[in-house]
C-alpha cells in the first residue's frame, strides 16, 4: 500500500495559448511552496512549460522570466491579408506558429527527451490515426511543435510520416499519462476557461469554446477516477479577464498571477513538498467545470 508523502509526484500542465504565462506563475508558486515533481506531463502550451521544468527543475522562476520578455506578443496573426496569403501557399493552416517556433529555437532545440533532468511526456493528437500520441523519446522541439499545432490555425507537424496536431483535442490536461508514468500524486494546472463564458463573437471564439468543452469533460472524468485513489489537486486559474491570443506579462500582471497562484496553492502543499493527504480536499480550487452547463 502506498505510504502518503513518499510517492512519485507528477506536475501536469494543460493547454491554453497565451494563458501559458499564468501557468508559469503557478509553476513558480508551487516551487516556492516546496513542490518538486518527479515527472512532468505537458499538453500544447503546457508542453512548452513542461519542457522547461523538465530541463531546469531547480529554476521555475526562469520560466516566468521568459514569459515576461513576451509581453504584448500575439499568439496568432489575425491580419486577413496574411491569412489569405498563407492559405494560398499552405492550405492546411491560416497562420504560422511563430511564437512557439521562436521559443523552441531559443530554449529547447536541439535537445532530446533523453537530455532532460526529469522524465517528461508531451501529449499531441495523431491526426493520421485519430488518437492520442504521447511523446517520451526523440527530439523535444518536434514534440512541442506537434502538441501546440492548433488544428486549422497552425499547420500539422509531420513526424515519422504521420501528422500531429494540438494535444488539447484528446487530453487538455493529461492526468492519464501521469498515472501511466507511475505518479502516486498529481498537481495539475488546468487552463480550460470557465464553464460560463460570453457568447462567442468570432469563428476563433467558437473553436476555442468547443475545444474547451471537450477538454473540460475529459479532465473532469479522469479526475473523478483518480481522486479516490491518490492526492490529486487540479488548480484552475481565473482567466476570465485575459486573452488566450495575446501574452500579458507586465510587472503588475505577473504580480497578480503570483498572488492568485499562492492563494490557490495555500494548504495544498505540505512542509515536505508533498500534496495534502486527502484526495477529497481537491474540492474546488478555483472552479470545477460544469459538464452539463
Amino acid at each position: 500500500m502506498e505510504v502518503y508523502g513518499t510517492g512519485r509526484r507528477a506536475l501536469v500542465l494543460g493547454g491554453g495559448g497565451a494563458f501559458g504565462a499564468v501557468q508559469a506563475a503557478y509553476v513558480a508558486a508551487a516551487a516556492e511552496a516546496g513542490f518538486r515533481p518527479d515527472v512532468v506531463v505537458g499538453t500544447s502550451v503546457g508542453a512548452l512549460n513542461a519542457a522547461w521544468v523538465a530541463m531546469h527543475p531547480g529554476d521555475a522562476t526562469g520560466l516566468l522570466d521568459i514569459w515576461q520578455t513576451l509581453d504584448g506578443r500575439k499568439v496568432l496573426d489575425l491580419r486577413l491579408g496574411a491569412m489569405l496569403r498563407r492559405l494560398a501557399r499552405r492550405p492546411l493552416s491560416i497562420a504560422s506558429n511563430t511564437l512557439v517556433l521562436e521559443l523552441v529555437e531559443r530554449y529547447v532545440h536541439p535537445r532530446s527527451f533523453a537530455q532532460t533532468s526529469l522524465p517528461l511526456a508531451v501529449t499531441a493528437t495523431n491526426l493520421s490515426r485519430g488518437c492520442k500520441q504521447v511523446f517520451r523519446t526523440g527530439a523535444l522541439a518536434d514534440a512541442i511543435l506537434a502538441s501546440t499545432a492548433v488544428p486549422g490555425l497552425f499547420a500539422p507537424v509531420e513526424i515519422g510520416g504521420e501528422l500531429f496536431v494540438d494535444g488539447s483535442l484528446v487530453a487538455a490536461t493529461d492526468l492519464a499519462t501521469a498515472l501511466e508514468m507511475g505518479a502516486t500524486e498529481i498537481l495539475a494546472i488546468d487552463l480550460t476557461p470557465a464553464s460560463v463564458m460570453p457568447r462567442p463573437r468570432t469563428a476563433l471564439g467558437v473553436l476555442r469554446r468547443s475545444v474547451a468543452i471537450a477538454g473540460s469533460a475529459a479532465t473532469a472524468a479522469m479526475e473523478d477516477c483518480l481522486r479516490l485513489q491518490m492526492p490529486v489537486h487540479i488548480v484552475r486559474p481565473d482567466l476570465s479577464q485575459l486573452s488566450a491570443w495575446r501574452v500579458a506579462t507586465t510587472r503588475e500582471a505577473v504580480a497578480g498571477y503570483l498572488e492568485m497562484a499562492r492563494r490557490a496553492l495555500s494548504g495544498v502543499i505540505d512542509a515536505r513538498g508533498y500534496l495534502t493527504s486527502s484526495p477529497a480536499s481537491v474540492g474546488e480550487l478555483g472552479r470545477r467545470p460544469a459538464l452539463l452547463a
